[in-house]
């Protein structure tokens, strides 16, 4: 469980907010200019089919793009570990240095690393370039947790209309939305050890914000028909 919060929980925090928010911003604009449920139904099921792919396949391509950059950075790091060791000795010297550490102390650091090239690799790779070659992205992973976080999301105001006559789903489509991304804000608050309250809030008000905006397109373009 904690490595999938490690490396999973920007995706799943970000599918199933973009779901339940893009969601619940487009069936309200949709509902409110059409005043038709069975089209907000197969607007939402359209909506939310097309971008849980599309946002799974944002984030295959994303992840394997930046874990791509990266093993090429440590490639060349590999590569120079190997054919310019004096450099590496020197770049060690003055890594350590800037640190505070003594001249023997680096000397002992660096006789250390020189004499196994896998480890001077991660320490070269942590400190000199930023990169962890432990937790470089995993691409479908990061995919699948995209597509269903959103999929997951994206049914939650979708199901309202499915159920109800248009005018109560869309106010039962608001609530239970609203109420999912609270939950959500308060669940990532607790997971990342900030406010809950204001984490909640500020899920919150972000759907808010894109519900007001699909709502009043969805006037305007009425009133314009």
């Amino acid at each position: 469980m904690a490595d999938f919060f490690r490396h999973r929980l920007r995706d799943a925090v970000f599918g199933t907010q973009d779901g339940l928010v893009s969601t619940l911003g487009a069936l309200t604009g949709i509902a409110a200019g059409t005043q038709d449920g069975r089209v907000v139904i197969v607007a939402g099921l359209v909506v939310v089919a097309v971008e849980a792919l599309s946002m799974a396949g944002g984030s295959y391509l994303s992840s394997k793009s930046q874990r791509q950059y990266l093993e090429r950075m440590l490639r060349e790091e590999r590569q120079a570990i190997a054919d310019h060791p004096d450099t590496e000795r020197q770049e060690i010297r003055e890594m350590y240095r800037a640190r505070g550490y003594s001249e023997p102390e680096i000397e002992m650091i660096a006789d250390r690393l020189l004499a196994d090239p896998a480890l001077l690799l991660e320490d070269m790779a942590h400190k000199e370039l930023g990169i962890c070659p432990a937790t470089l992205e995993q691409p479908l992973g990061n995919a699948a947790v995209m597509g269903a976080a959103y999929i997951t999301g994206g049914l939650v105001p979708v199901a309202p209309y499915m159920l109800l006559p248009l005018g109560n789903a869309m106010t039962l489509s608001v609530v239970t939305t609203g109420l999912a991304l609270l939950a959500l804000g308060i669940w990532k608050g607790r997971i990342v050890g900030v406010s809950w309250w204001r984490s909640g809030l500020e899920v919150l008000a972000i759907a808010g914000l894109a519900t007001a905006v699909g709502f009043l397109i969805g006037q305007i373009v009425r009133l314009m028909l």
